[in-house]
C-alpha cells in the first residue's frame, strides 16, 4: 500500500500504465472513469493530459474528489454523480472509457447492461478498459450464492455488495460486441492486516470498439 494523491491506496496496476501510453499514442483526449471513487484512475489521467469525467453514485468521495481539483487547480477533470446502468451521457462522446473493480460487483445481467451502456457511450475505435473477478479469485465461493457464480456477504466492509465471478467463456460471451479483446489473468496480493495476506485475482481487459 502507498499514499497516492493523499489516499491510502493500492498502486497502480502495470496493465493501467500500459494502457495510457496506448491511449497517448491513438491520440486519444477523452475518457472516461466509472466508478472513479476519490479519483486515483482519473488524477493520473490528467496529469497525462487527458480531459476526464468522472463518474461515482457515492456523494462523499465525489466530494472530496471536486476539492481536491479546486486546491490542485486542475481543470480537465469533470466530476458528476451517475449509475453505470443509466449513463446521462451522450452516444460516442468518449475516446476511451476505464472501469476499475466496478463490473463484478453487480449481477449478471446487470454487468450486461453496463457494458451495453459503456458500449454505447464509446466512439467507434475507441478503448474499453477494465477488470473483473475470476472465479479463480481466494473468495469464490464464500458467502451466500444468489445466482450462479454470484455471491454476497463474502468480504467484510463489503457484506451487502454483490461479488460476480467470471471465467474466460463467459467473459469473451459478454464482449461479443467488441474486437480486438485483450484478456489477461492476473493477481494481485492484497494486506488485510499483519497476519493475513488475500491474492485477488482478477481478469484484466483491453477491448475496442
Amino acid at each position: 500500500m502507498e499514499n497516492i494523491y493523499d489516499k491510502l491506496n493500492i498502486s497502480f496496476t502495470p496493465f493501467f500504465l500500459d494502457a495510457v501510453q496506448l491511449f497517448k499514442k491513438k491520440g486519444y483526449r477523452k475518457v472516461l472513469d466509472i466508478g472513479c471513487g476519490y479519483g486515483k484512475h482519473s488524477l493520473y489521467l490528467a496529469e497525462n493530459g487527458f480531459d476526464v469525467t468522472s463518474i461515482d453514485p457515492n456523494v462523499k468521495v465525489l466530494e472530496w474528489l471536486k476539492e481536491y481539483i479546486e486546491k490542485k487547480s486542475i481543470n480537465n477533470i469533470s466530476v458528476m454523480r451517475g449509475d453505470i446502468n443509466r449513463l446521462s451521457l451522450e452516444d460516442s462522446s468518449f475516446d476511451a472509457v476505464i472501469c476499475t473493480s466496478v463490473l463484478h460487483h453487480q449481477c449478471l445481467k446487470q454487468i450486461q447492461n453496463s457494458i451495453s451502456e459503456i458500449q454505447r457511450v464509446l466512439r467507434q475505435g475507441g478503448s474499453f478498459l477494465f477488470d473483473v473477478l475470476s472465479i479463480e479469485d481466494d473468495y469464490f465461493g464464500y458467502g451466500q450464492e444468489i445466482e450462479l457464480n454470484t455471491f454476497v456477504g463474502s468480504r467484510e466492509g463489503e457484506e451487502d455488495i454483490p461479488h460476480h465471478y467470471t471465467d474466460i467463456e463467459e467473459l469473451k460471451r459478454l464482449l461479443e460486441g467488441f474486437s480486438k479483446v485483450n484478456i489477461q489473468q492476473n493477481g494481485y496480493h492484497i494486506i488485510i492486516n499483519s497476519e493475513n495476506e488475500i491474492v485477488s485475482r482478477v481478469f484484466d481487459v483491453l477491448t475496442f470498439k
